[in-house]
Protein backbone atom coordinates (compact mmCIF):
# COMPACT_ATOMS: atom_id res chain seq x y z
CA UNK A 1 0.00 0.00 0.00
CA UNK A 2 1.22 3.66 -1.04
CA UNK A 3 1.36 6.13 1.82
CA UNK A 4 0.55 9.92 1.63
CA UNK A 5 3.92 10.61 2.12
CA UNK A 6 5.52 8.77 -0.84
CA UNK A 7 2.66 10.16 -3.32
CA UNK A 8 3.71 13.45 -2.00
CA UNK A 9 7.22 13.19 -2.74
CA UNK A 10 7.08 11.84 -6.37
CA UNK A 11 4.42 14.91 -7.04
CA UNK A 12 7.30 17.39 -5.39
CA UNK A 13 9.98 15.65 -7.69
CA UNK A 14 7.70 16.28 -11.07
CA UNK A 15 7.20 19.10 -9.69
CA UNK A 16 10.74 20.58 -9.73
CA UNK A 17 11.39 18.90 -12.85
CA UNK A 18 8.50 20.63 -14.40
CA UNK A 19 9.83 23.89 -12.32
CA UNK A 20 12.81 23.45 -14.36
CA UNK A 21 11.17 24.35 -17.70
CA UNK A 22 10.32 28.05 -16.39
CA UNK A 23 13.49 29.66 -17.69
CA UNK A 24 13.33 27.70 -20.90
CA UNK A 25 9.63 26.67 -21.86
CA UNK A 26 10.20 25.69 -25.41
CA UNK A 27 13.11 23.02 -24.28
CA UNK A 28 9.79 21.05 -23.08
CA UNK A 29 10.36 18.66 -25.58
CA UNK A 30 7.69 15.63 -26.75
CA UNK A 31 10.56 13.22 -25.46
CA UNK A 32 10.88 15.22 -21.80
CA UNK A 33 7.04 15.10 -22.10
CA UNK A 34 6.64 11.37 -22.42
CA UNK A 35 8.88 10.92 -19.36
CA UNK A 36 6.64 13.56 -17.02
CA UNK A 37 3.78 11.68 -18.12
CA UNK A 38 4.91 8.15 -17.64
CA UNK A 39 6.24 9.76 -14.11
CA UNK A 40 2.99 10.87 -13.67
CA UNK A 41 1.42 7.35 -14.09
CA UNK A 42 3.78 6.06 -11.29
CA UNK A 43 1.92 8.45 -9.03
CA UNK A 44 -1.55 7.60 -10.50
CA UNK A 45 -0.97 4.10 -9.50
CA UNK A 46 0.23 5.28 -6.40
CA UNK A 47 -3.13 7.19 -5.79
CA UNK A 48 -4.76 4.21 -6.15
CA UNK A 49 -3.60 2.53 -3.62
CA UNK A 50 -4.05 5.11 -0.45
CA UNK A 51 -6.94 4.36 1.97
CA UNK A 52 -9.39 7.48 0.70
CA UNK A 53 -12.56 7.15 -0.29
CA UNK A 54 -13.66 7.30 -3.66
CA UNK A 55 -14.80 10.74 -4.46
CA UNK A 56 -11.68 12.15 -3.36
CA UNK A 57 -9.38 9.22 -5.01
CA UNK A 58 -10.97 9.63 -8.30
CA UNK A 59 -10.91 13.65 -8.02
CA UNK A 60 -7.10 12.98 -7.57
CA UNK A 61 -6.77 11.24 -10.57
CA UNK A 62 -8.86 13.04 -12.95
CA UNK A 63 -6.60 15.99 -11.84
CA UNK A 64 -3.28 14.49 -12.56
CA UNK A 65 -4.72 12.85 -15.62
CA UNK A 66 -5.18 16.63 -16.95
CA UNK A 67 -1.70 17.21 -16.44
CA UNK A 68 -0.96 14.22 -18.48
CA UNK A 69 -2.89 15.22 -21.24
CA UNK A 70 -1.71 18.89 -21.57
CA UNK A 71 1.45 16.72 -21.94
CA UNK A 72 0.49 14.50 -24.37
CA UNK A 73 -1.42 16.82 -26.18
CA UNK A 74 1.10 19.41 -27.18
CA UNK A 75 0.29 23.25 -27.02
CA UNK A 76 -4.01 22.70 -27.10
CA UNK A 77 -3.79 26.35 -27.82
CA UNK A 78 -1.68 27.58 -24.96
CA UNK A 79 2.30 29.21 -25.24
CA UNK A 80 4.85 27.07 -23.88
CA UNK A 81 5.18 28.66 -20.49
CA UNK A 82 1.09 28.54 -20.03
CA UNK A 83 1.62 25.01 -20.71
CA UNK A 84 4.37 24.77 -17.88
CA UNK A 85 2.22 27.03 -15.52
CA UNK A 86 -0.76 24.56 -15.78
CA UNK A 87 1.00 21.43 -15.55
CA UNK A 88 2.79 23.08 -12.05
CA UNK A 89 -0.88 24.09 -10.53
CA UNK A 90 -2.42 20.99 -11.19
CA UNK A 91 0.83 18.56 -9.18
CA UNK A 92 0.18 22.04 -6.82
CA UNK A 93 -3.24 21.28 -5.99
CA UNK A 94 -3.07 17.90 -6.11
CA UNK A 95 -0.62 17.88 -3.66
CA UNK A 96 -2.87 20.56 -1.68
CA UNK A 97 -5.72 18.36 -1.64
CA UNK A 98 -3.33 15.20 -0.74
CA UNK A 99 -2.22 16.72 2.72
CA UNK A 100 -5.22 18.24 3.56
CA UNK A 101 -6.17 14.54 4.31
CA UNK A 102 -5.10 13.07 7.52
CA UNK A 103 -4.47 9.65 6.00
CA UNK A 104 -3.12 6.46 8.24
CA UNK A 105 0.76 5.66 7.71
CA UNK A 106 2.81 2.78 8.57
CA UNK A 107 3.84 4.93 11.37
CA UNK A 108 0.65 7.13 12.65
CA UNK A 109 -0.96 9.74 11.09
CA UNK A 110 0.69 11.62 8.33
CA UNK A 111 1.08 15.61 9.15
CA UNK A 112 2.78 17.31 6.02
CA UNK A 113 4.47 20.64 6.43
CA UNK A 114 5.51 22.66 3.20
CA UNK A 115 8.59 24.04 3.28
CA UNK A 116 8.33 25.31 -0.10
CA UNK A 117 6.12 24.97 -2.65
CA UNK A 118 7.59 22.23 -3.82
CA UNK A 119 8.82 20.56 -0.54
CA UNK A 120 7.29 18.74 1.72
CA UNK A 121 8.18 16.96 4.79
CA UNK A 122 6.08 14.30 6.86
CA UNK A 123 6.03 14.36 10.73
CA UNK A 124 4.45 11.35 11.91
CA UNK A 125 2.25 11.29 15.63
Amino acid sequence: MSSACSVLRRIEEVSQAVAEFLGNPGALTPAVAADLITRIELIRGAVRNLPLAAGPKNDLLRRLNQAQFILQNGTLGLSDIQRVLAILQILQLSAFKLQNRKLPCPQGFVIVHPSNRFNTLCHCC
